[in-house]
């Protein structure tokens, strides 16, 4: 008999490593997918910087129309640092999230299939109107980027509340 009994301890002792190893795997998997989502994480600050690096310079921009010289100057250097500034904006945000690895241009675009269209109809649109009741040009732009503006705040605020969603849910 105690051949037997060795090969009933045996096979529990396998059955309970093999439950051992999947539970640990479940967790590494379950760990994983939790940092995946904390890397998703904007912080707080990125959405209102990214509306005022894209309001701002097109207001200096509006400004700028049609006085010359310097004030076109000024103005080019305000939308050129604008744009540096939303650079600088995303790598701060990634490196905050911890991610040091940006996501490629097509994988960023198919993050945003569905922000990315709506939030250009909505400003195209609302620029069209401000420019159809008679707002004109300098106004039209300004209305277009200050709501392209609030909807990558709104995008932002909407993709925070949906990880922070998720990862409140239990595993």
């Amino acid at each position: 008999m105690p051949p037997q009994e060795n090969e009933s301890v045996r096979l529990k002792t396998e059955a309970g490593s093999a439950e051992y190893a999947a539970g640990a795997l479940r967790d590494v998997r379950t760990a994983q997918e939790q940092a995946r989502l904390r890397a998703g994480l904007v912080p707080a600050w990125y959405g209102p910087a990214a509306a005022v690096a894209l309001t701002v310079p097109t207001g200096v921009r509006v400004w700028s129309h049609g006085r010359g010289g310097q004030a076109t100057l000024i103005g080019l250097v305000v939308s050129l640092l604008g744009l540096a500034l939303a650079v600088v904006l995303a790598r701060a945000a990634r490196r905050g999230a911890g991610v040091l690895v940006a996501r490629s241009w097509p994988a960023r675009l198919w993050r945003s299939r569905v922000a990315l269209p709506v939030v250009l109809m909505a400003g195209a649109l609302a620029g069209g109107l401000c420019w159809v009741l008679g707002g004109g040009q300098g106004a039209a732009q300004l209305t277009a980027f200050g709501i392209f503006g609030l909807g990558v705040w709104a995008v932002c605020v909407a993709r925070n509340t949906a990880i922070r969603r998720t990862l409140a849910e239990p595993a």
